[in-house]
């Protein structure tokens, strides 16, 4: 099916019974909390499956996932899905792959939570984005363009979204951000994460 940025196509407590496949755009996978915060742990990309935890666990969703990227998605039934593996034993092993690629993310995620500050996290992830779904700027410009909200941002960087606005625009004040509505255009992946490791970075406000 199409979906449209914001579609929600599961929260937490649904049943699990369904194994979704990515074809375009993105999604992210988010746990709510209190006061409508949230913390994502993950994006998923094209080409990638998601809400794998149907064939593991089954019960209820521990999580919510969300359309951010016009997408186009197809939703396989968990009894399908795995009657399909089963009788192509090799899609164990991409699982198998995909679910410790995942729980690699998510290690990083909390070591940079735990051990850099707001603007190394930033520059990180942004730098991430750019890889995975930046759109290339012409040649005459240079940078890539990221649509996502400084909201969006500050969820996947674990701060609050007024230190995050307010370290992205000390970021664009050193031309390595140039802030738009719902999107930013970044420099080169590398030189945000060398703008990561340099001094400068170490005296970012922290959350």
């Amino acid at each position: 099916m199409q979906c449209r940025r914001f579609t929600i196509l599961y929260s937490a407590g649904n049943a699990a019974d369904s194994v979704f496949f990515l074809e375009s755009g993105l999604v992210k996978i988010v746990k709510h909390g209190p006061e409508n915060k949230e913390v994502l742990l993950n994006l998923v990309r094209p080409g990638e499956i998601f809400g794998e935890e149907a064939l593991l666990l089954g019960g209820f969703r521990h999580s919510t996932s969300e359309v951010i990227q016009e997408a186009c998605i197809s939703i396989v039934p968990k009894d399908i899905f795995l009657r399909f593996c089963n009788a192509n034993v090799d899609s164990w092993k991409l699982i198998a792959e995909l679910i410790a690629r995942r729980e690699q993310d998510l290690e990083q995620k909390v070591e940079l939570l735990l051990m850099r500050d707001v603007e190394h996290r930033i520059l990180f992830y942004l730098a991430e984005l750019a890889e995975a779904v930046g759109v290339r700027q012409p040649e005459d410009q240079g940078g890539y363009t990221i649509h996502f909200s400084q909201g969006e941002i500050a969820s996947l960087v674990g701060a609050t979204r007024e230190t995050t606005s307010s370290t992205l625009n000390a970021l664009a004040r050193r031309g390595l951000v140039a802030l738009g509505r719902r999107r930013l255009v970044v420099s080169s992946p590398t030189s945000l994460r060398s703008a990561a490791e340099s001094p400068k970075a170490k005296s970012a406000t922290t959350p």
